[in-house]
């Protein structure tokens, strides 16, 4: 294992959107494919946290997809099979990537048609579009509903991909896979979508799928409300090291806002580099169990996995105001570990929508071929000694999404993280003493 590959114990590459398929047509032979299986499974049955395998029987899933690796077509053949396999474990960091995914993901970038979609009101609808791209400027917007993915129902096509992606941590994890797959593709190939506009009217559009970085440049501002506001989209240690400075500016601030909606993970040291800016003692985020049901191994130790997490001292707190952090289904693994620890130490109020209940560590495994399996190798208990995996974050305050504001480009979980701010202060006003 590399020395980045154990750094990215909790990034959650695979929620990212990627080819289903490679691109080359390179075949190994049926004897190679099966060794790669079998680099795949023994891997996974050696190193993976859990021995009962989350209820799966490890050894008759090998003999099931070998016959299918040997009558496998090419590469991308075999592929696909090994990812049927991961996802078998219902886990959403146990992934297996072909090589040009694990290249992707080396240089840390995504495929994207220029929009994102999710499920609101039981319905398909476009949640976020990316600024100038082919997608803002065919005249798409946020609330309308995807009818059609490559002149397919869309409801045909997310059943066909949804069976692909199989179960997941959690039902919102298994969502977010299937909506980021829905839309995945080789950059340079085109999807085409059919939309519904609000007044029921409905259109098709031809949009080029471009890569992306997975971690978009750090935004930090002042609201007219006065509050802080720093939105970042990776737990990494520099983007820690870029947090501090950005707090500094905000360190009078009567509130802070911390956005990380849709934020998929990242490093220990960016989830403790950030939370080391709010505590002036030391405080515990949580540790970490490994197969045996004790902590990391002496490998994990060396990888820089610590046993425990822990936070805070007096010299390093800059911000000891009120602080809000915003969440939603697509905030995961270490994003999870971060909004639960300063919850859990009653540091900050959680607002919007509960987590993905993706929380546990991967390492990454060169295997043969050129791909690679990130294998879950231990679990993250929060402070309270609670399992995130399958559960996530519950906000403190709930804030549904809507299409009216979507529609109406209405943030109403920033809205609600202001109003919550709003009431602190004036209860914090009026308890202070007369004269």
């Amino acid at each position: 294992m590399s020395r980045y590959a154990a750094m990215l114990l909790l990034l959650m590459t695979q929620f990212l959107p990627a080819p289903s398929l490679d691109a080359s047509t390179h075949c190994m032979s049926s004897k190679e494919r099966i060794k790669v299986l079998d680099q795949v499974w023994r891997l996974i049955g050696e190193k993976y946290y859990d021995p009962s395998f989350n209820g799966v029987n490890w050894n008759v899933l090998h003999d099931h997809y070998r016959a299918g690796v040997q009558n496998a077509g090419c590469d991308d053949g075999l592929y696909s099979i090994l990812r049927e396999m991961t996802a078998s474990l219902h886990d959403a960091h146990t992934r297996f990537r072909s090589p040009l995914e694990r290249e992707r993901a080396r240089r840390l970038q995504a495929t994207t048609p220029g929009l994102s979609i999710s499920e609101v009101d039981g319905k398909p609808v476009i949640v976020n579009i990316e600024p100038d791209s082919e997608a803002s400027r065919v005249g798409l917007e946020a609330g309308m509903i995807i009818t059609s993915v490559d002149d397919l129902p869309f409801s045909r096509r997310v059943s066909k991909v949804s069976e692909e992606v199989g179960d997941s941590s959690s039902r919102r994890a298994r969502l977010l896979l299937t909506y980021y797959e829905v839309l995945a593709g080789e950059p340079g190939t085109m999807v085409r979508l059919g939309v519904e506009r609000e007044d029921g009217s409905t259109f098709q559009v031809d949009l080029p799928r471009h890569t992306v970085p997975i971690s978009p440049p750090l935004v930090s501002r002042l609201l007219p409300s006065g509050y802080g506001y720093i939105k970042f989209d990776m737990f990494r240690e520099s983007v820690a090291k870029q947090f501090h400075e950005e707090l500094a500016k905000f360190k009078n601030a009567p509130g802070l806002i911390i956005d990380i909606r849709g934020n998929p993970g990242g490093e220990f040291d960016g989830v403790l580099g950030v939370a080391n800016n709010f505590f002036a003692r030391r405080v515990s985020f949580g540790r970490i169990v490994a197969r045996s049901g004790k902590g990391p191994s002496l490998m994990l130790r060396i990888l820089g996995v610590p046993s425990e997490l822990e936070v805070g001292d007096s010299s390093a707190q800059v911000y000891a105001g009120p602080v809000i952090i915003l969440v939603n289904e697509a905030s995961g693994s270490a994003a999870e570990v971060f909004a639960a620890g300063m919850q859990e130490n009653h540091r900050a109020a959680i607002v919007g929508r509960q987590t993905c209940g993706c929380v546990l560590g991967s390492v990454a495994h060169a295997v043969k071929g050129g791909g690679e399996v990130d294998i879950s190798e231990f679990g993250i208990l929060t402070a309270s000694g609670r399992k995130l995996e399958g559960v996530g974050v519950v906000p403190d305050v709930g804030v549904p999404l809507t299409l009216e504001d979507l529609r109406n480009h209405h943030d109403a979980t920033l809205r609600e993280a202001v109003a919550v701010l709003n009431a602190s202060n004036r209860v914090a006003t009026e308890a202070l003493p007369r004269r």
